[in-house]
């Protein structure tokens, strides 16, 4: 079989360009710390890749849902701390305010009693990230003073209260809210002119009945009355605050399995894709030794014009 100068270069031209494709690929490899650079070089693996990739997505979307849901927790937790302490101090000016006999002292316990109900009613109005902390999925205030009378909005009335919902795993979704009217208590303050009810903030009533019943002199039993729906309140503050607690401790929970699955997910994902770095640097000065070597056997094989272009 005659060989030709022209068969001759092109086969070894075939030959250069292998290596050098393998001498390529190395670098890359190594300068990725990726072995699957296309689906073609691993098919099975890649499918693993993307299966992976995607669980670790999904740890990502709820390790963001669990901060967002502790965001907003831990505010109506501090909130309502404070209501639990302002009720404490309510409570002890009741309790004076029922054996005082000076008209001045009964004011005077009176005047603080409403900056705690404004206070209280501030509150329930806080925001968290621009919207209401206490209003579920409704807007602005959630509490309102109508003609002297707290009251909540037309659109905040008597009613299944809104449920906030976080999904921070594949199974588990958390409430992250309480509403002004569960912790404030509801009851009905008057009616509107279709003779509906209107309903009002228990809580916020009864501190100004309070107030009021101190300034004209209430009895001791009208007193002691006020003082029992205070302790009532206070109790209902604390439920609120138990099922704050409870669910902050299963979004803490579930955001500490999801960091360790996550962990998991990207040892696996490492494995399937990544190289190891001392073994990419050996492949690569291996095709690297290989690829001066096949230009010098060439450089000896080849006319001397045709190396010379090369070189």
């Amino acid at each position: 079989m005659r060989i030709t100068s022209e068969a001759m270069v092109t086969r070894s031209l075939d030959r250069l360009h292998s290596r050098l494709s393998q001498y390529e690929r190395a670098q890359t490899e190594l300068a990725t710390g990726r072995r699957i650079l296309q689906p073609s070089d691993d098919p099975a693996g890649t499918r693993r890749a993307m299966s992976l990739t995607s669980s670790l997505q999904a740890r990502e979307r709820e390790l963001a849902n669990a901060d967002d849901a502790l965001g907003w927790l831990n505010s109506a937790d501090t909130q309502l701390q404070a209501v639990t302490g302002r009720l404490n101090r309510v409570r002890e000016l009741a309790t004076q305010g029922s054996s005082a006999q000076s008209p001045e002292a009964r004011r005077a316990l009176a005047v603080e009693i409403r900056q705690i109900t404004e206070e209280i009613s501030g509150i329930g109005n806080a925001t968290h990230l621009d919207r209401p902390l206490f209003g579920g999925f409704g807007s602005g205030d959630q509490v309102v003073k109508v003609d002297g009378v707290w009251q909540f909005p037309d659109d905040r009335q008597a009613g299944a209260p809104d449920q906030i919902m976080r999904r921070v795993s594949d199974s588990e979704q958390v409430r992250i809210n309480v509403t002004a009217t569960e912790w404030l208590g509801s009851e009905v303050v008057g009616t509107d002119g279709n003779g509906d009810p209107i309903h009002g903030p228990a809580l916020l009533n009864l501190l100004e009945r309070l107030a009021d019943d101190l300034e004209t002199g209430a009895g001791a039993a009208i007193m002691g009355g006020h003082i029992d729906g205070i302790q009532t309140a206070s109790r209902r503050v604390g439920d609120n605050l138990s099922q704050i607690g409870a669910a902050t401790n299963r979004v803490d929970s579930a955001r500490s399995r999801a960091i360790d699955l996550q962990l998991t997910l990207r040892t696996e994902l490492s494995q399937v894709q990544d190289i190891d770095l001392a073994q990419g640097m050996m492949e690569m000065q291996v095709q690297q030794v290989a690829y001066e070597a096949t230009l010098q056997a060439l450089g000896k094989a080849l006319p001397p014009s045709l190396v010379a272009f090369l070189r």
